[in-house]
């Protein structure tokens, strides 16, 4: 997604099939008019189209926790035909039946309505913070210029737009991002999940952020360019909270570069050192590349280093980025080693098995409508027999309150449970949805195989239990609902509960329905024997979440052992570890890398205690921020005697300062 290529020279931007002759001077003001009323039939809510306003005039208040942002207030203002200044100078002009929108730090050209370029502009600025903390600093200028992106709604209206800006391209992606001028990211929904239309803005946005800054993608290596994109525009969305968690690696919904990225390496094991030097890769493994960087406190404050060498550079060069990469973190052979093992401990939780499925924070929406009758799949790779662990890479997105239709589940007890919630307001006392149990992969039906099989626990038009045992020999039982089970759950907003327990003489299901609020839930109560084989298989076997015939929520429950997020709506810096230290420790990498061998004692023992302390729980945070405020003195003057080139002690001393005034603000 997002390959990048130069305009068409404009000798060839026009062709007699699309433009047949120059239009007369009518023609010219007809059209003109045409556009305007366009975009006053887009332009139908509160802000009224006229002179564009001022970035610092359109503000976007949001609460940056993390690598979570959510959103507080983002004015959008529509200008219609009036086109905002922006990165592309005077290469964007206006396109028939577009208008233009603007927020804080961007500018959309868009056929879609107001909400929709309003949404599309907020999540944008939930993502900026981000985009920031990504790439180290924000592009000049934005004080009287935005970073300008193109959404349309179609493939067709998209070429009718980057016609209007005098490209001519076809493509079969949903997005790309011009230079050369341009600076300009242009997208169409090539799929029909929304996550997956949030998904291309997002890395055409990391492009084009990276283009404000230095002008161009091409001083970095694909594997830079693309896999940072890719991993940062990984995201869970919560419409609900107005919440975008961004650079997730484990997440169900397609597209899954987790789970893509270590199928690929089963397949094709190339080594860090292949991947680095542009060899033949998936995706999904240049992602990995990415988060290796990024996961890991010091590999970060490394990989900062390699991107500020990197990115100012006048051409892309892999030699150069490869010496670079040595220099900073080992021969090719060590890092090989460390890249490998570090992967090796990565486990991809799901496995996007059946069309489709969107996800809503903790929640999967089904499509529900895979073809030849099929269910739609997402598979669950825990199993209940196994015992759960804490893995800081496993379903990395803020965890939902549990609901209290589900009971309590555990994993990897004599006779464990697990649950979802099966919400059927989308489409009431229609289709089935629930879980798959005993999962085993086979080779599908066309490579000689039967295909998966599992056990079904289903939930059918909101009126029976379905307990369909066929693929294990076990034939299908059917339990319909009392009628006070099913007012239940009407009452309660069309949700029921599952808790499903793999007991020593057989699969126990409780069902619960009713309002949260009432003193007592509606509960029905199912169960079916299973002998010890198939038990075994249950046991030891991943899961599922299964719908079919409509749209359905499925929200698993399975123990898993994922903590809870602080209080998201209390800021914390914008660093996967919510270290407020970082900006100080990020100087101190600076100034050392700048003085490499002849960097002070003192410089090297506070970057090392502030860099043990970035994983640590907040106090020993703070502690370490404390530890700086009383080393920093003794640290500039040992630079000053450190014996260096004069011009690298200035650069280092003034690192040192930038650390010292990021404490002065609020002096805490």
């Amino acid at each position: 997604m997002g390959r990048f290529r130069k305009p068409i020279p404009a000798h060839r931007r026009y062709n007699a099939s699309m433009l047949d002759r120059e239009p007369s001077d009518w023609l010219r003001v007809r059209r003109r008019g045409l556009i305007a009323l366009a975009a006053v039939a887009l332009c139908s809510g509160p802000g009224a189209i006229g002179d564009v306003p001022l970035p610092s005039e359109t503000p976007a208040e949001v609460v940056v926790s993390g690598r979570t942002s959510t959103v507080r207030d983002v004015k959008v203002v529509c200008t219609g035909e009036d086109v905002p200044k922006t990165f592309a100078a005077a290469a964007l002009k206006n396109t028939p039946r577009f208008a233009w929108y603007v927020s804080r730090h961007y500018a959309l050209k868009t056929d879609y309505p107001e909400p929709k370029a309003r949404y599309y502009l907020t999540l944008l600025e939930l993502a900026y913070p981000h985009y920031v903390e990504l790439f180290g600093r924000e592009p000049d200028g934005l004080d009287r210029r935005r970073m300008a992106a193109v959404y349309a709604s179609s493939k067709a209206r998209l070429a009718k737009a980057l016609l209007s800006d005098g490209i001519v391209w076809d493509f079969s992606g949903g997005g790309v991002t011009f230079e050369s001028g341009y600076n300009c990211a242009y997208v169409y929904p090539s799929g029909s999940l929304a996550y997956h239309q949030r998904y291309i803005l997002l890395h055409e946005v990391t492009h084009l952020f990276q283009m404000a800054l230095a002008g161009t993608v091409h001083n970095t290596p694909e594997w830079f360019y693309e896999g940072l994109a890719d991993a940062m525009a990984s995201h869970v969305y919560d419409s609900g909270a107005g919440r975008l968690t961004l650079r997730v690696l484990d997440k169900p919904t397609t597209i899954n570069f987790l789970d893509e990225g270590l199928r690929g390496f089963r397949k094709n094991a190339l080594t860090f050192e292949g991947i680095c030097k542009g060899r033949e890769t998936l995706r999904g493994q240049n992602v990995l590349v990415a988060h290796f960087f990024l996961s890991d406190p010091e590999r970060a404050q490394k990989f900062r280093l390699l991107r500020d060498e990197m990115m100012p550079r006048g051409g892309h060069d892999r030699a150069h980025s490869s010496k670079l990469l040595q220099e900073l973190f080992g021969p090719w052979p060590r890092v090989n080693a460390a890249f490998a093992a570090w992967r090796g401990r990565l486990q991809s939780t799901f496995h996007y098995a059946e069309w489709g499925w969107e996800q809503e924070a903790d929640t999967l929406w089904s499509y529900g409508y895979a073809e030849k009758g099929r269910l739609s799949r997402t598979n669950v790779y825990l199993a209940p027999g196994e015992r759960p662990e804490h893995a800081p890479f496993r379903m990395d997105y803020p965890l939902q309150p549990p609901s209290p239709l589900v009971g309590p589940v555990q994993r990897g007890t004599a006779e464990p449970s697990v649950g979802c919630l099966v919400d059927f307001s989308r489409n009431p006392r229609s289709g089935r949805a629930g879980l798959g149990m005993g999962l085993v992969e086979e080779a599908s039906a066309a490579d000689g195989g039967s295909g998966d099989t599992f056990l079904k626990v289903l939930i059918e038009k909101e009126a029976q239990l379905v307990i369909d045992g066929t693929d294990l020999g076990m034939g299908l039982k059917s339990f319909d609902f009392p009628r006070s089970f099913r007012q239940a759950a009407e009452a309660g907003g069309h949700r029921i509960g599952m808790t499903v327990k793999i007991a020593s003489a057989g699969l126990e299901v409780v069902l619960r329905a009713g309002r949260a609020e009432a003193p007592r839930l509606s509960t029905f109560r199912a169960a079916v024997p299973i002998d010890e084989a198939r038990r075994r298989r249950l046991l030891r076997r991943g899961l599922a979440i299964l719908a079919r015939d409509g749209s359905h929520g499925v929200t698993p429950y399975v123990d898993d052992r994922r903590r809870p997020e602080p209080d998201l709506a209390v800021p914390a810096p914008a660093n996967p570890w919510r270290n407020p230290g970082d900006g100080q420790l990020w100087m101190l990498y600076r100034a050392a890398g700048r003085l490499g061998g002849k960097a002070p004692r003192s410089l090297l023992s506070l970057k090392q205690r502030m860099l043990a302390a970035v994983t640590k729980a907040p106090a020993a945070q703070r502690e370490a921020l404390a530890a700086f405020d009383k080393g920093v003195g003794a640290v500039l003057k040992d630079i000053q005697a450190c014996g260096a080139d004069r011009k690298a002690v200035g650069l280092a001393t003034m690192d040192i300062g930038r650390a010292i005034a990021l404490r002065e603000p609020d002096g805490d």
